[in-house]
């Protein structure tokens, strides 16, 4: 007898639906979000100033990265960024009291070296209210170089670095599941990482963080974590964990922030190892607050920080196969860019 239902009806799909990817209560959707801002409001200066060092040297790159900006103007006025100055210092002071030496206070010192160099350059004058302070503090360390400020860059300098096939670049990259299955090189993840720094990230502060798993074992059970591995995670020669740090945000508008600053990193960090001749696959942490809770117990990340997404790294194979999109490629263009429309006349 020949099944004349070939199709479902719309129940059938709606309970096909309903199966593959179950709704939840409203309690349950709250009890997720409600996980999210606990730890948002916990670890993040939003609701009151942390005295933790790493939230204080947050500050300090968000506060010397407003004078970096400055000098990066194409025409700088002069004493720009006067507010900045003396918190500028007072946090340098109190981070290196405290034993937390590093880019940041760095970074800082060098900018307000290159603070001082551009108004003695251009002959302008350093408003009276921080000069002395200020001088007295770059006075002190002008024996050595401090790195930060701002440097130029030529258009020729940019052609030359851009000197390639983009296009081909980017269409190259697929996430493949065909691999040899042999270990990668921690070094080559590692420069990776290191090339993926300059991805974009709020004030210029330092919030991403990639934990790597090379052997067997903690690769195993890391993939055991997430859903989407299925069928290939064991071959893969490595698999990387990136997380955001939230005690570097302050302000409410940050709430989804590290969402971003980590996206655009690991977007980042896929091309880098793309570059390198590695196969990728971006293995997505959408996870309840039960499941995320679970995977930082068996690997000890900390609380003060959100898991954004897993990505497997192998060696790639001769050939292999991909996932073809290509075919609709100016469809999604279609679908991706709009113009923005011209702004109405508002009749009063």
């Amino acid at each position: 007898m020949t099944n004349s239902k070939t199709f479902p009806n719309q129940n059938d799909l709606e309970v096909f639906r309903e199966n593959y990817s179950p709704t939840i209560k409203l309690s349950d959707l709250k009890r997720n979000y409600d996980y999210d801002m606990d730890k948002f409001v916990k670890y993040s200066s939003t609701t009151k100033i942390s005295p933790d060092p790493v939230a204080l040297a947050a500050f300090l790159t968000h506060a010397y990265h407003a004078l970096e900006k400055g000098l990066a103007m194409e025409i700088p006025r002069e004493g720009f960024g006067v507010a900045k100055i003396l918190p500028t210092i007072a946090a340098i002071l109190e981070l290196e009291r405290l034993g937390h030496s590093e880019f940041a206070t760095q970074g800082a010192r060098g900018m307000l070296s290159s603070y001082v160099d551009f108004h003695n350059a251009h002959e302008l004058e350093i408003p009276a209210e921080i000069k002395n302070e200020l001088l007295s503090f770059v006075n002190k360390m002008r024996e050595r170089k401090y790195p930060g400020g701002a440097y130029t860059l030529t258009l020729k300098e940019l052609k030359d670095a851009t000197n390639f096939n983009y296009e081909r670049f980017i269409q190259a990259r697929s996430s493949v599941r065909h691999f040899t299955g042999e270990s990668v090189s921690p070094n080559v993840v590692r420069t990776a990482v290191s090339q993926s720094i300059k991805a974009p990230r709020t004030c210029n502060r330092e919030t991403r963080r990639v934990y790597a798993a090379y052997e067997p074992e903690m690769r195993d059970l890391l993939l055991s974590y997430q859903s989407g591995n299925r069928g290939f995670g064991s071959k893969l020669g490595a698999v990387l964990l990136v997380t955001v740090d939230l005690r570097q945000f302050d302000i409410v508008g940050e709430r989804n922030q590290g969402w971003v600053d980590g996206g655009l990193f690991a977007m980042s960090l896929v091309y880098a190892l793309h570059a390198a001749g590695l196969g990728t696959c971006m293995l997505n942490w959408s996870e309840d607050c039960d499941k995320d809770q679970h995977l930082r117990g068996a690997f000890n990340i900390p609380d003060n920080e959100i898991i954004i997404t897993l990505i497997g790294v192998w060696l790639l194979n001769e050939q292999m196969g991909v996932v073809s999109w290509l075919a609709i490629l100016g469809l999604t263009t279609g679908l991706l860019l709009m113009t923005v429309p011209k702004r109405q006349k508002i009749q009063t």
